[in-house]
């Protein structure tokens, strides 16, 4: 599916990834696909948001709102609290590296039986360091945008037909992304549609 993909949509997906992995997530969902797309502000289908208010901005809020930053950060206080005690958290992310490769501490850490105990491994996968999978529902919408693009007779996937892809996602967390941001998908789809007729 993936081929049929305009360089546009191909670079929605692949920020999609820069996405999750800035917030320090360890998939890539549906809200990474929304802020990739609010990338491109200009984009077929995306102008539409725009023009509605709704910028990369007020989407990394909402995403973080609904999803978080990874949650494992520490602030400058907890830095400095840690420091009191000897632990320089700038030295053990070098050593961390320096052992076991750039970005060790980043990764997704695998539970089950290790989690038990208390020990975490990290996930290995045969498509190379770092890679971050996609959730079911991130696969669902672009499977959805494929359907799109069939329904409008298109010979590629574009931006446009990622959006109304999301935009006809119902889990939960997509919803309660476009629920911070105002949107309510029907209405919104039908004016991407509406706008994309004219454009054409």
């Amino acid at each position: 599916m993936f081929e049929r993909f305009t360089r546009e949509a191909r670079d929605v997906v692949i920020g999609a990834q820069k996405e999750a992995r800035e917030l320090r997530h360890g998939w890539i969902g549906t809200e990474h696909v929304l802020l990739s797309l609010l990338a491109a502000p200009d984009a077929p289908g995306v102008a539409t948001l725009t023009r509605l208010g709704v910028t990369a901005e007020r989407g990394r809020e909402a995403v973080v709102a609904v999803a978080g930053d990874g949650g494992d950060r520490l602030g400058d206080e907890d830095t400095e609290a840690l420091k009191a005690f000897g632990i320089d958290l700038d030295e053990v992310r070098r050593r961390a590296e320096r052992a076991f490769g750039e970005g060790a501490l980043d990764a997704p850490l695998a539970s089950g039986r290790g989690k038990r105990f208390g020990v975490f491994r990290r996930k290995r996968t045969d498509r190379g360091p770092g890679h971050l999978p996609f959730a079911p529902r991130a696969k669902k919408a672009l499977e959805l945008s494929l359907r799109e693009a069939l329904a409008r007779k298109d010979n590629s996937i574009g931006t446009q037909h990622i959006l109304l892809g999301l935009l006809r996602s119902d889990d939960q967390q997509t919803t309660a992304v476009f629920d911070r941001l105002g949107i309510q998908p029907r209405a919104v789809r039908e004016q991407v549609l509406a706008d994309l007729r004219k454009a054409a």
